[in-house]
């Protein structure tokens, strides 16, 4: 991804403000056409789709618990939330719109939301036959907080007026969240300019009544959305069909997906070329890229897309040698970020030493570590007490050669490290489980919602450490810190984004709890039978759209 600039603001009914990078704009590397243009294309729609999840599976499909990106993309499908990003990409696809419900009515100094349910919910319905009201939304965010959840949905949402008290245990409901009729009531305890970005996380989509409170989550439920997971077995396939109720506007081009997961790269890479499986989720080996291109690919059956995200290593100061600030501005500058980015292929992205993509509203480049090659001489007179570090890696093969290059970086500097790679899902769950026996993570983020909040409270809010599902792999928790997060998520326009990014700078210079590399593209390789005119890259959710995409 290389820094672009920013093409316009787009304003929410609610005053809020979303930045649209030109760099998420359909188009980055030479643009596929909008999904509509598929009817013109005379593209087939109704058929299967079989995908590939290489080296890895869903995390959970259970809304309350997904947050790894590639389930996202499926949870998009299948959920229905009161306001939605659309099938569009950027600038379109960033901009919040009503889905079940309304804008809502804002009220009492920005603190109260009234939501109304519209009288079809927008086309959503459970494929069970169950309608989507006020309750369904309500249900989802007490669920959430239900301590017995852990959800990671809890930190978006402790300035709903009665959260706090659902997720320590002391109350079932949030009293700031109120039904009545079709009516969704939520009061905040403060104004916040970032509520209705929050609110449409895939976290707070309709759930079916009385869904069970599992905090290893439900593997099949009902969705009111476009489609539905009708099958999954855990470390083997996922099936997802339309969802007979679904009425709506939203594309369902593609009847069934099926999708095996866990499987080889290299072998997925093949079945995609030869036309066994029409996508590889995990994108096309990085090696294989080059050739790609050359075979005049681009746009074709290869799609590059710059991704609000950024690829990090992560450095786990409550334990061990990263407990010492030195060592980690240490490794800022022993860790060769060119190599690092080299492993992920051609085109791949961008180098950096920030935590906040370029795209984020705020984004200031400073130049603090270097990002050509490593300083070794600058790294060992800021630490020589040598020592030794876990390292955890995904295990996809190019995150393997990274985490070869880490442990070299760190042997520069008398660290002695010991790599261990896991399929993403386990990764996430390892780093992110309170007291994991790790001292550093190469991890990736990408946003949620686009704002500066979420990536450095997310990161760096140690108020937000919970025992199990956190984002935060450094366990970074400064009290001066976490307030300077808190004001800066008080503030609203230009004042918001201005603290942001200062604090981005400041955090990375006087504190190093990451050891940031680049931010990267997205790689996606269809096959033969798929019709280019359909790809949409939804820019929130950093995937390919796979509703609107269609056959030849």
């Amino acid at each position: 991804m290389t820094r672009k600039v920013w093409l316009g603001v787009a304003m929410l009914a609610t005053g809020v403000t979303l930045l649209v990078a030109a760099g998420l704009a359909a188009g980055a590397t030479g643009g596929a056409k909008s999904a509509q243009a598929a009817k013109a294309s005379h593209a087939k729609t109704g058929l299967s789709m079989n995908i590939d999840l290489s080296s890895t599976d869903f995390d959970y499909l259970d809304p309350a618990l997904a947050y790894a990106d590639w389930s996202w993309q499926f949870t998009y499908l299948m959920n229905c939330k009161l306001l939605n990003y659309p099938d569009k990409n950027a600038p379109e696809g960033t901009k919040l719109q009503a889905e079940a419900a309304d804008f809502p009515v804002v009220s009492k100094g920005g603190t109260v939301y009234t939501f109304t349910i519209k009288p079809d919910a927008g086309g959503c319905k459970f494929n069970t036959g169950e309608k989507v009201t006020a309750q369904s939304f309500a249900d989802a965010i007490n669920r959430d907080l239900n301590p017995a959840m852990a959800s990671p949905a809890v930190q978006f949402i402790t300035d709903i007026v009665g959260a706090s008290d659902v997720a320590a245990g002391k109350g079932t409901t949030a009293s700031g969240v109120v039904v009545n009729g079709n009516k969704l009531t939520i009061t905040l305890t403060k104004p916040s300019a970032d509520f209705l970005a929050r609110i449409a996380l895939p976290f707070f989509a309709a759930i079916p009544h009385g869904m069970p409170v599992n905090g290893k989550g439900e593997t099949t439920f009902a969705s009111a959305g476009p489609y539905m997971v009708s099958n999954w077995t855990q470390g083997r396939s996922a099936e997802f069909d339309r969802n007979p109720n679904y009425t709506g506007k939203r594309p369902h081009n593609v009847s069934k997906f099926t999708v095996t997961v866990n499987t080889d790269p290299d072998q997925a890479f093949l079945q995609v070329k030869s036309g066994q499986v029409d996508d590889d989720v995990g994108g096309p080996p990085p090696t294989q890229k080059q050739a790609l291109l050359q075979a005049g690919l681009l746009n074709k059956q290869l799609f590059i897309n710059p991704t609000a995200s950024t690829t990090y290593v992560a450095m786990n100061t409550s334990r061990g040698i990263f407990q010492d600030v030195n060592a980690r501005k240490a490794v800022n500058y022993a860790v060769d970020r060119h190599a690092m980015l080299s492993a992920f292929g051609v085109l791949a992205g961008t180098r950096d030493d920030q935590f906040m993509a370029p795209v984020v509203p705020g984004y200031k480049k400073a130049n603090i570590y270097p990002t050509k090659a490593p300083s070794n001489a600058k790294a060992k007179s800021m630490y020589s007490k040598g020592g030794s570090a876990v390292v955890y890696v995904r295990n996809r093969p190019y995150q393997v050669v990274q985490g070869t290059i880490l442990q070299y970086n760190l042997k520069q500097i008398g660290i002695d490290a010991s790599v261990q790679a896991f399929p993403a899902a386990t990764f996430y769950a390892k780093a992110g489980t309170k007291g994991e026996a790790f001292d550093a993570a190469v991890g990736a983020w990408g946003w949620d919602y686009p704002d500066p909040a979420d990536f450095l409270n997310v990161f760096f809010d140690g108020n937000r450490i919970q025992d199990n599902n956190n984002q935060n792999f450094s366990y970074f928790n400064v009290a001066s810190v976490n307030k300077q997060l808190e004001r800066a998520a008080s503030l609203s326009g230009d004042a918001r984004y201005a603290a942001y990014g200062n604090l981005d700078v400041s955090i990375a210079k006087d504190y190093a709890p990451h050891a940031n590399l680049y931010h990267a593209t997205l790689p996606t390789y269809f096959s033969a039978r798929m019709d280019p005119s359909c790809y949409v890259y939804q820019p929130i959710y950093a995937r390919p759209d796979l509703g609107a995409v269609c056959f030849k």
